[in-house]
């Protein structure tokens, strides 16, 4: 049974500094039940600095998924905190090491992470929003996916790479020209021992031929991010989004991929080729790639995306 259960009641020490755990929104009768976020590996907790009423995340991990690596990607995005899409770079790993009371008591705290709250609609979000995407316009598509394009190019300038790049973990600006990613923890770092579990990314982003490295490894994004990228120019399409089911969240089902023949595909092609012929390009590179070395790198979508623009 997990030694940590939390409630509002509860304050958390953690350096000099208390949190408080903030109500669920959705159990208005029950005021001890907290605001929680369960994933696939972790649980993230809404909580808010006491002295500063700053919000934060607290990510904890599930057992099979607390490894040192978590503490490995705290270093490496310590610094690269000022970098384009990476505000949750200001993280604090918690290990026994530097928090010995706190890890004494809550066991299960072991490698959770410490990180800024960041609001905001996710990239799926806006793909399963009928209002939202009806008011995205070919010129927001192309300012979002050059500012998408530039992250990913700034982690694989620097040998990088998320490695589960998806649409829900990409959250979006207001006015729809900034991204920033989530879900950190599975970063891959050159030189690094690996995780205990290697990031295979999400479904309808995944390559269809990963070996046993999945998406860890310098290369991670591309395939992914293109996938991606093809979502943010061509969703504001009407004729795209007829053809994607209600309720899905990427464009592309995983038996889908890298088939051709199929009438969304037919429809993506055209649409690219409308907004710009290089763009129709790299597009298929990427779909008939076997490997996800053979995707186009991303300083070569920056600069056809802007090339576009012209």
């Amino acid at each position: 049974m997990s030694t940590f259960q939390p409630t509002t009641k509860k304050l958390l020490p953690i350096g000099s500094a208390f949190y408080q755990f903030l109500p669920h929104p959705y159990f208005e009768d029950d005021p001890e039940e907290v605001f929680v976020i369960e994933g696939g590996e972790a649980f993230v907790y809404k909580i808010q600095h006491l002295a500063n009423k700053t919000f934060y995340a607290l990510k904890v991990m599930k057992r099979a998924y607390r490894d040192a690596y978590s503490l490995e990607v705290t270093r490496c995005l310590a610094q690269q905190i000022n970098a384009p899409g990476l505000f949750l770079a200001q993280r604090v790993c918690l290990t026994a090491k530097h928090f010995p009371e706190l890890l004494r008591r809550y066991p299960d705290l072991e490698y959770a992470v410490l990180m800024p709250w960041i609001e905001g609609r996710t990239w799926s979000g806006l793909m399963l929003d009928p209002i939202g995407s009806a008011l995205y316009t070919q010129s927001k598509a192309r300012y979002l996916a050059i500012a998408m394009a530039q992250v990913l190019w700034y982690l694989e300038d620097r040998a990088l790479a998320h490695t589960d790049i998806a649409g829900s973990n990409v959250i979006l600006s207001p006015d729809l020209r900034q991204v920033q990613l989530i879900d950190l923890d599975a970063l891959y770092i050159r030189g690094v021992k690996p995780p205990k579990k290697r990031s295979r990314g999400s479904p309808g982003y995944q390559h269809p031929h990963l070996d046993e490295r999945g998406q860890y490894r310098p290369e991670g994004d591309r395939f992914a991010g293109a996938i991606l990228l093809t979502e943010m120019l061509t969703w504001w399409n009407p004729a795209v989004r007829a053809r994607t089911p209600d309720g899905s969240e990427s464009l592309f089902a995983p038996a889908e991929l890298q088939r051709q023949e199929q009438p969304r595909w037919k429809i993506v092609r055209e649409t690219l080729q409308l907004m710009h012929p290089s763009l129709l390009e790299l597009f298929d590179q990427v779909w008939h790639a076997q490997t996800l070395e053979q995707c186009p790198d991303f300083g070569t979508w920056s600069m056809n995306l802007i090339a576009s623009f012209i």
